[in-house]
């Protein structure tokens, strides 16, 4: 009954992105609490949009006990749901994050316990990636389409030739008027998809989008004696209008969620210099082939025009391969990553039908190009690289398709972690995750797959740490298959700043056990969605104090932790802290237990909430530590 409920929160659905992504929550995932909580917390890795996203509590019947109030948590990219009074037992947490970017979704789901009662099972929900759907695929394909019409042969009538008969700028004008209809019906599809899920940023973007294509359209009005606007001004406005929904297109790609300029303007410089190679090939067809070379001096000038668009082809091309290169390296992890990731897969596609089309574009070069401009064979000529292009332009028009897949698959490198690494041995493709670099409490996921194959029902998937700089012993965490592929454990082995060895063990039946290292740097704590860890002078030495799990819940009982180093970074064994609690309620003094060299552990039962200050006395140094116990 309860997998009956998930399904039908969280089955379906759309394509995950790469952003959006569960990053922590409160309660954590698989978390034992004494009390039940008063809200679920989550903090994704980017902004959601709330009115399409969603967070259900079910009991083990599948009956929810959220009040449905789904609103911003007050974390960085989070949301919260209200609970109304409920028992001891286990309890299952869906969501859907909505991506503000894109409008893709992202799906799951966690388990907590309240009191003694064992976690529900999480069942086994459809795929949470499905393959994009086909008014998508067709929405972004048009909408590339249609970006190449009015940026390429705007270029190609500024440099290469621009329309001289009463019948090339006909067809010109029929060009763009196709261009504008694409890009409006691409906008409009992708609304269609997107359905009442489709959020205000994406909506504004895809308006914004539509209304540039019919302007492209609208600037041929007139015809091409250009009644209304004079060809010049049209060609102005096609450009101006194309290139702002280039702007809308690279403001809903991978570059966006990334959030980083640099990656924005890679991703624009691509999107103009595919357009400039599409739109100029469908110059050359469109308008200039059609036009008989019916003399020597006729074939002679469209050798120059092969020669001219040739320069510009190939200048586009190596701006692809630079930009393409350099997005490829931020975007993938490892080489084997085009052939085992969906992402891959369509830029292994893409680059091959790029290389194709490179063949064409080398023969329309080298071969029928000179022939033209020495007056040999030319009518054999023209008609050969009539079919050359039209066999360019049909393999580009592919390539934009498989752009749409590539721009609706997720990246391989993660950006959902403050860790995440990759390493490939003896067949598998092993990931590690890492939510946040800070030292405490963490959450550790390891996806495992073999190709494209999640591997599932591992005997044991288990991570060994050991600390680098210092000897703090060796501690193992087995993890446990939250999704197929994917192995999830929480713990706090990482207690200290500096570097830690994280040795991924994974055992099948009846295979040899494969092993693989990532080293995880513990770091300086980040702010905000409550994670806690901060280095405090405390005299000549400095501690390093965290909290287990990072936000405690009323009622519940949690770990304060306190590391002493000195000023080499070495453990400060042999002190004996005393703590005192302040807060909503009244003064509690609690006494320390040794954890390990250095390490000191004040076990908490449970407070109240609101804001608490600690206070540590430790020798003859003393400092305080404030940090929020959640409703």
């Amino acid at each position: 009954m309860l997998g009956g409920a998930v399904l039908l929160l969280v089955g379906g659905g759309g394509t995950a992105f790469a952003h959006s992504n569960y990053v922590r929550s409160t309660p954590a995932a698989d978390a034992r609490l004494a009390k039940a909580p008063a809200e679920v917390r989550i903090a994704f890795s980017e902004p959601p949009d709330q009115r399409g996203s969603a967070i259900a509590v079910l009991d083990t019947g599948g009956a929810r006990v959220d009040l449905g109030d789904l609103r911003p948590s007050g974390d960085e990219n989070g949301l919260r749901v209200s609970l109304r009074p409920v028992d001891d037992g286990g309890y299952l947490v869906a969501w859907t994050s909505v991506s503000t970017v894109d409008g893709h979704e992202t799906k799951g789901s966690f388990a907590f316990a309240v009191g003694d009662a064992p976690l529900p099972a999480i069942p086994d929900l459809p795929n949470a990636s499905p393959p994009p759907s086909p008014l998508e695929i067709a929405g972004r394909a048009l909408s590339f389409g249609g970006v190449a019409l009015a940026l390429g042969l705007v270029l190609f009538g500024a440099l290469v030739r621009e329309p001289r008969t009463p019948g090339e700028r006909g067809r010109e004008g029929r060009l763009l008027t196709l261009g504008g209809a694409m890009l409006a019906l691409g906008a409009a599809l992708l609304v269609v998809d997107q359905g009442d899920r489709l959020p205000p940023r994406l909506g504004l973007l895809l308006a914004t989008r539509a209304l540039a294509g019919l302007a492209v359209a609208g600037a041929q009005l007139g015809g091409p004696a250009g009644t209304l606007l004079p060809p010049a001004a049209r060609r102005l406005l096609s450009y101006a209008a194309g290139l702002g929904a280039a702007l809308t297109l690279t403001l809903v790609s991978h570059a966006a969620a990334e959030g980083s300029p640099k990656a924005m303007l890679l991703d624009l410089t691509h999107l103009i210099a595919v357009s400039a190679w599409l739109g100029g090939l469908a110059g050359m067809l469109v308008v200039i082939l059609p036009e008989p070379a019916l003399t020597e001096a006729d074939a002679r000038a469209l050798g120059t025009v092969v020669k001219r668009f040739s320069t510009l082809a190939l200048t586009a091309v190596g701006v692809l391969i630079a930009s393409g290169s350099l997005a490829a390296l931020d975007r993938l992890v490892l080489v084997e990553d085009l052939w085992e990731t969906p992402y891959g897969i369509s830029l292994a596609l893409k680059i091959v039908l790029l290389a194709a089309v490179l063949g064409l574009a080398a023969l329309n070069l080298l071969r029928w190009g000179p022939r033209l401009r020495r007056g040999l064979e030319t009518r054999r000529a023209a008609l050969l690289l009539r079919r050359g292009v039209l066999g360019e332009a049909a393999l580009l028009a592919i390539v934009l398709v498989a752009a749409a897949f590539l721009t609706a698959f997720a990246p391989p490198a993660s950006r959902s972690a403050g860790y995440a690494q990759t390493r490939h041995v003896t067949g598998l493709r092993i990931e590690l995750l890492v939510p946040s670099p800070s030292p405490g409490r963490n959450r550790f996921v390891l996806r495992v797959h073999e190709g494209l194959t999640p591997v599932t029902k591992a005997e044991k998937v288990a991570l060994v740490f050991t600390m680098i700089e210092h000897d703090m012993g060796e501690s193992e965490l087995v993890t446990v298959e939250r999704a197929p592929g994917e192995y999830v454990v929480e713990g706090s082995p990482t207690a200290m700043f500096g570097n830690w060895r994280a040795e991924a063990i994974v055992r099948r039946t009846g295979r040899e056990d494969v092993r693989t290292v990532f080293t995880v740097p513990i770091t300086a704590p980040i702010g905000g969605g409550g994670v806690t860890a901060r280095a405090i002078p405390a005299g000549a030495n400095t501690a390093v104090v965290f909290l287990d799990p990072a936000l405690p819940t009323a009622g519940a009982p949690f770990g304060l932790n306190i590391i002493l180093v000195d000023p080499r970074g070495d453990p400060v064994p042999g002190r004996t802290p005393t703590l005192t609690l302040q807060g909503p309620a009244i003064a509690l003094p609690l006494g320390a237990t040794v954890g390990g060299p250095g390490r000191y552990i004040f076990a908490v039962a449970g407070l109240d909430a609101g804001i608490w200050q600690v206070t540590v006395a430790l020798g003859d140094a003393a400092f305080s530590y404030d940090f929020e116990v959640a409703r």
